[in-house]
Order: structure tokens, then sequence, then C-alpha cells
């Protein structure tokens, strides 16, 4: 019997997006857009979000943006040495209701990519040329990224309203019956 590693990485994937999520909704709102530190809070969530939802697309070119994406909002100032000071936080938030409609939609997205994902095809290369992987260690990079911003956002929220996002051991922090 093969073991269903698709499905396990599903679990821990869905699990970072439901921490960001719950990151989400626990920031408090004068922490939200807050400026003072540099990235607002939506702005890091948001960045999280797209992300996951590019790279859970099959490839860059099936990929579309979600109808309220703004131009380059996806990037986070400073980190884009190719965009040289061109990128900067949009002038106004997107709304948490947003945001967390977008992690919805990307814990969706999560299901469908690794419901689909076999062994034969997380062996082939990913769909993204930026990327020199298969597709398997593609999406383990991916949930690093998702998770190291859900961690970020989780500590925002810690230390700006001392609210401790729940650690998620699996999808539904319910483990699948061992195989021992």
């Amino acid at each position: 019997m093969a073991y269903p590693w698709g499905e396990t990485m599903g679990r821990q994937y869905a699990a970072a997006l439901q921490m960001a999520r719950q990151a989400i909704e626990d920031c408090p709102e004068e922490l939200w857009d807050d400026r003072s530190e540099g990235t607002p809070f939506w702005h890091l969530a948001y960045h999280a979000l797209f992300f996951a939802d590019l790279y859970l697309s099959k490839d860059d070119e099936s990929f579309e943006a979600r109808p309220f994406h703004r131009d380059k909002s996806q990037y986070l100032p400073g980190d884009y040495g190719d965009f040289a000071g061109i990128v900067g936080t949009p002038d106004e938030a997107y709304r948490r209701e947003r945001l967390l409609e977008y992690a919805d939609h990307c814990l969706d997205k999560c299901d469908a990519a690794f419901a689909a994902l076999t062994d034969e095809r997380a062996l082939e290369r990913c769909g993204f040329s930026w990327y020199e992987l298969n597709l398997g260690e593609f999406l383990l990079n991916s949930l690093r990224h998702t998770q190291n911003h859900a961690g970020q956002l989780a500590l925002l929220v810690r230390r700006r309203a001392d609210v401790g996002v729940e650690w998620l051991g699996t999808r539904d922090n319910k483990p699948p019956e061992p195989t021992w």
C-alpha cells in the first residue's frame, strides 16, 4: 500500500492557510493598516495568500488573479530588487472580509490541488519557469512560504493584541489514523 503523500502534504498546507486565516480574523483593527513599523498586517496577509493562490495553480499561465487584485500589490516593499523602489504598499487597505474570503478560496484551491496530486505528477517539473523544482518539492517550498508568513502574522497579533493563534497540526487538527 502506497503512503498518501499528497493527502499528508495537503493537510499540512491547509493547516498553514488556516493559521494565516485565524491571524487575519484575530487582528485588532488598530493593527490592520498600521504602517508605523513598515508593511501593514493586511499587506503581509495578502502577499501570503496571493502566492499560495498562484502556486496552487497548475502554472503561471493558467493563474487568474482575483478581481480585486491591484498591479504589483502582491509584492512586499524592499523584497524585490527587480522593482527597485517601485513596489510599495497600496494606499488603500484591503478589507478584512475580502482577505478572509480569499483565504477560503485558497483553502478550496489547496484541497483541489492536493486531491489531484499523484506520485507521478509530484516528480514532474513544476509549472513555474523561475523554479527548477519538481512539483512535490515546489509545493513543499510554497507551504514553507505560507507558514513563514502565517508565523509573522501570528507574532504581530500576539505582540499587539496578546492574542494567540492556535497551532494546527493538520487541516482539521485531527491526525489521520496511524499506519503502524
